[in-house]
């Protein structure tokens, strides 16, 4: 056999070879892309969950009306006839409520006449990713720039839901018909050029409803929209400064 003919024979012998191993590594590397992008994809909308869902997880609720010890009874007597200082010692003493400043840059609370006033001072917009995820023609994942208008109505979405979480966790807690709850934020005003912490986001909360509420399966704005509520919000500039229900205390720390 001349030389040219066994080259030529081991040519049509490697060259499928060497496609079908081409094609494999083509299909490896497809594999593996797809996985990056279903793991970006995940961690992205896991975050987006999280922070818009925090209202899903609920703690349990007190039974007070079950106490027996005689200085939790009068505790409890004293909480129903809107004793204030046996409400807000309740609410310090709360191990959970210390957690709610996770929601937030911090909590504070007035507790006048019986009436329950929490105030979030919640994070700023940056808890909200500014990019998404978008599919290019190639197939590959491509992180872009997030529009502004879905990113405002996540962070609507955050603030609203944050505010869900304090009340639920308030009337869970304390014998209360019902807890105001007030969100400040970094919002720019007009006669200001820059961003200052202002109210824009104060509820009146009703106890009965809020246990009523399937937590893990409502929408945290509609359902925070069906109280009585104080909220301005345009879909350029996202939340704007509002008149809570309840005024705020110039020196309260939050």
């Amino acid at each position: 056999m001349a030389y040219g003919d066994t080259m030529g024979s081991l040519g049509r012998v490697i060259r499928p070879a060497v496609r079908e191993y081409e094609q494999k590594e083509k299909d490896r590397q497809r594999r593996a892309i797809e996985k990056a992008n279903a793991q970006d994809l995940s961690e992205l909308e896991g975050y987006i969950n999280q922070i818009t869902g925090l209202h899903h997880q609920t703690i349990d609720q007190i039974d007070w009306k079950a106490q027996t010890k005689p200085d939790i009874v009068e505790l409890y007597n004293q909480m129903r006839s809107g004793d204030d200082n046996a409400l807000m010692k309740v609410i310090k003493s709360q191990h959970s409520l210390s957690r709610i400043h996770k929601l937030g840059r911090g909590l504070g609370f007035t507790v006048e006449n019986g009436l329950v006033h929490a105030i979030l001072a919640l994070h700023n917009q940056s808890i909200v990713p500014d990019f998404h995820f978008k599919y290019m023609p190639s197939g590959k994942l491509a992180e872009v720039k997030m529009p502004r208008e879905k990113r405002l109505n996540l962070y609507r979405a955050y603030a609203s839901s944050a505010v869900l979480k304090v009340a639920s966790d308030l009337v869970r807690l304390v014998p209360i018909g019902n807890v105001v709850v007030t969100a400040i934020a970094a919002c720019d005003v007009a006669d200001s050029e820059y961003e200052e912490d202002w109210p824009v986001l104060s509820s009146n909360l009703m106890r009965k409803t809020v246990l009523q509420m399937d937590m893990p399966n409502i929408d945290p704005v509609a359902a925070v929209g069906g109280f009585q509520t104080a909220e301005r919000f345009h879909p350029i500039r996202g939340l704007r400064r509002i008149v809570p229900l309840l005024s705020i205390p110039a020196r309260m720390s939050i």
